[in-house]
């Protein structure tokens, strides 16, 4: 029998077994069988198994590689190499697989002493041109859970338009996923993570094969997906070169998948970094849901007033983060208005906003010109087109605008200059899928929707760099790609949010599904605007409970804590001042501290349960909803699955009735219609 080590330190060893290449790092087996050209990876326990791993590649003239097809000789195709990075230290396991036309594909794995995943990707290379807009590091034939009773994946959205749900799903219903999902049993938690960690040129995509309770009979994880999901109408474009490389995919096993999806969001912020961010969570007003497109000087200046005088002084704000946000409508004002408007806020103690969409047109005419700096531009020559030159369809009523475009980018910076001229200090970027989508690129070395987008995204950071540096311009982004995340310190992790009742539940399932995100991907989530007594497109005013609960369910995620309701009307004054001025929930929402979901097998519905477990006053927060606006409910809290002793008692505080009461093993809470809890829970010693 030919066995020997190859490599061994901490955690991590590599051993030769006859064919067999084997590899752990403590939580992960992983065997490549060098005959077959596949590999199968597992947790310790087996409980989870993926069979027959192998990598492929899609080449312009439609030809389909698979590298298990390929050769394999051990003494040239397998190599070992020690490296350190932000991951840690650990280990890149090559392994050359090599065709007979001359190229070659290179499978990567990379282990870690520190981490509880691995990485792989797949670098092509061959003496010609390769031109292709698929490749896959991770293709598996079977995977298999043995222990799952309810055994579900995550379809995780490209981005957040169209009012797009998440869904927890059975097998039996898996399709596909975008960049990132997890596959775990409900019960237990115990589950797997996969997805993409690098977002620079490809669209990931997840392709699941359905099966049955307990087995997919197929799983791919590849670069270059396009559907209505990515807004795109093209393909993904190609990508090209004597070297192409697929995404860095992360694939990894844990004991409780919310665990799981934490560490796959550190890992993409340890790649590419959110913006800093250390001044506090904002605070403050947006006009959109308050009177949309009839913002004028009058109305933003009142509700800067307002919020100083009545909100700002009674806990609803931080120093230097309560901001007074112009949203769309806002250039129907003057010059001096949008001046005399920002000064004013800022003479409150405030810090003034304002909107844009950097990469969509809304004009009617395309024939017509944009101006800058004395120059003509034809828009027709800035518009995204196909590879027949025409204007790709509109989305969402706009047409999308070439990010690489060199008129495009004098635009952007004169728009920016302009925002800090007026004295503006946050901006909502918004329908930025419109600059991601595929087409032809006027910078033709940029091919891919993706890779446009960052390179237009960087342009407009490098023109706020000084101020970005010192953190004093907030980027938020609105409606968007979910990656790349660089570019900004916030994303609204769902579709527009108003105020009855259905906003909250859909905002809280993308939240139950994407809490993860929170200061790891972004600096923060965007639970969107609060609305707590009208928003400009309900005819009467909402709930009370209902309002209650657009604030609370924004207090747990993250978070953003921007209100939007009409302050001339005296009921709207009075029902926010009582509301948003909950000194204890206020604090709660200012840790900046994301709430997890208790339940992962919601559908494409919210959870109404999340739990936050405070490290330093050692008490645990719960938040329980009713998105019922007609009914009654009763909920049953048991402690053993928010994280708690069940043979332990435990003193629950409502932070809103500010009542107490003593919980032991189960708790029935009564919630009337449309009513939120926000509980305090401590060892009653």
């Amino acid at each position: 029998m030919d066995q020997r080590t190859i490599y061994s330190h901490g955690n991590i060893r590599v051993e030769k077994e006859n064919h067999r290449i084997n590899l752990t790092n403590g939580k992960i087996c992983f065997v490549y069988d060098l005959a077959e050209g596949n590999a199968d990876i597992s947790n310790n326990s087996k409980s989870i198994v993926l069979s027959k791993l192998s990598a492929e590649i899609k080449f312009d003239n439609g030809a389909i590689v698979n590298s298990k097809d390929l050769q394999r000789v051990f003494s040239e195709c397998v190599t070992v190499e020690e490296q350190k990075d932000g991951f840690g230290e650990g280990i890149k396991l090559t392994f050359l697989n090599t065709g007979e036309d001359g190229y070659v594909i290179y499978q990567n794995f990379y282990a870690y002493q520190s981490q509880d995943y691995i990485l792989m990707d797949v670098v092509v290379k061959a003496r010609t041109t390769i031109r292709t807009n698929y490749v896959a590091p991770l293709s598996v034939q079977l995977l298999r859970c043995t222990e799952g009773k309810d055994n579900r994946f995550i379809f995780t959205p490209f981005d957040n338009d169209d009012f797009v749900r998440y869904s927890s799903l059975s097998f039996t219903e898996a399709k596909e996923s975008y960049e990132v999902t997890s596959i775990f049993d409900n019960d237990t938690r115990r589950g797997m993570v996969v997805g993409s960690v690098t977002h620079d040129t490809w669209k990931t995509g997840i392709c699941f094969c359905s099966g049955s309770s307990s087995e997919l009979s197929g799983l791919t994880v590849y670069g270059g997906i396009t559907s209505k999901q990515t807004r795109d109408t093209l393909p993904h474009g190609f990508v090209c070169g004597e070297t192409v490389a697929s995404p860095k995919i992360l694939l990894g096993f844990f004991d409780d998948y919310r665990d799981g999806l934490e560490a796959y969001g550190t890992a993409n912020g340890i790649i590419a970094p959110h913006l800093p961010w250390n001044k506090g969570i904002p605070m403050g007003w947006n006009s959109w849901s308050a009177v949309a497109k009839d913002i004028n000087y009058d109305i933003f200046i009142n509700a800067s007033d307002y919020v100083k005088e009545q909100l700002q002084a009674n806990s609803f704000g931080t120093e230097n983060t309560v901001y007074i946000n112009f949203d769309a409508g806002w250039n129907k004002l003057s010059e001096e208005q949008l001046i005399s408007a920002a000064r004013h806020v800022k003479n409150n103690g405030q810090v003034p906003g304002i909107y844009t969409t950097p990469f969509t047109f809304w004009g009617k005419d395309t024939t017509g010109t944009l101006e800058i700096n004395g120059e003509l531009y034809p828009w027709r020559e800035l518009l995204l087109k196909d590879e027949q030159g025409n204007i790709l369809p509109p989305i969402d009523g706009g047409l999308s605008i070439d990010p690489t475009h060199p008129a495009n980018i004098m635009r952007l910076k004169q728009q920016f200059d302009k925002f800090r001229e007026w004295g503006y200090q946050y901006v909502k970027m918004d329908f930025m899928t419109h600059g991601a989508v595929e087409g032809v690129h006027y910078k033709k070395d940029i091919t891919t929707g993706i890779a446009a987008y960052n390179y237009g995204m960087q342009k407009i950071v490098d023109s706020m760099k000084e101020e970005i540096d010192k953190q004093e311009f907030f980027i938020s982004l609105s409606i968007a790609p979910l990656f790349p995340s660089q570019y900004a310190h916030s994303r609204r992790i769902s579709c527009d949010i108003f105020g009855t009742i259905n906003f909250a539940e859909y905002m809280l399932n993308s939240l139950t599904y994407g809490w993860w995100m929170n200061d790891r991907v972004y600096k923060f989530n965007d639970p969107d605007h609060i609305v707590v007594y009208n928003s400009y497109n309900h005819l009467d005013p909402i709930l009370y409970n209902e309002g209650l609960t657009r604030y609370i369910s924004s207090a747990i995620a993250g978070t953003m804590m921007i209100d939007s309701d009409d302050f001339r009307i005296e009921e709207s004054r009075k029902r926010t001042k009582e509301v948003l001025t909950n000194e204890e929930i206020n604090k709660i929402a200012k840790a900046g501290i994301t709430f997890r979901p208790v339940e992962g097998n919601t559908g494409d519905r919210g959870c109404d349960c999340f739990t936050r477990y405070d490290e330093v006053e050692k008490v645990t927060y719960l938040a329980v909803f009713n998105f019922s606006s007609t009914m009654k409910q009763e909920k049953e809290i048991e402690l053993s699955r928010i994280g708690l002793d069940q043979n332990k008692e435990y003193i629950l505080y409502d932070l809103v009735s500010k009542t107490r009461t003593v919980l032991k093993s189960k708790h029935t809470v009564l919630l009337n219609e449309a009513e939120p809890k926000l509980y305090k829970l401590w060892e009653n010693k």
